[in-house]
């Protein structure tokens, strides 16, 4: 198992920060209202084979957002303060703005 995302249940589940993450949110029933009537969404692929994990994110198959470096390039977690970090090659600020834009 590889850790994607290190941060508080609060912040891992109302604010991740991993494209996959976010995407696992996003795919969660939740029960409380003005959320449930939320759409869900899908995660495209099937998970990685963890007993031959591909190079690069293991995650690229599956992600929305991958760019050629992903599929080859070891990805190191980012450390962003408070004790949270993440596993991508796309910075904070970036991945902040791609969800704000969705």
């Amino acid at each position: 198992a590889q850790i994607v995302e290190k941060g508080t249940a609060q912040e891992v589940v109302f604010d991740p920060l991993h494209p996959y993450s976010k995407g696992l949110m996003g795919s969660i029933i939740v029960p409380e209202s003005g959320v449930r009537d939320a759409k869900l969404t899908d995660i495209p692929g099937v998970p990685p084979n963890l007993k031959d994990p591909p190079a690069g994110c293991r995650f690229a198959e599956r992600c929305k957002y991958v760019r050629p470096e992903c599929k080859v390039t070891s990805v190191e977690m980012r450390e962003v303060g408070g004790g949270r970090a993440y596993r991508c090659i796309i910075p904070e600020a970036e991945l902040r703005e791609i969800y704000n834009n969705e």
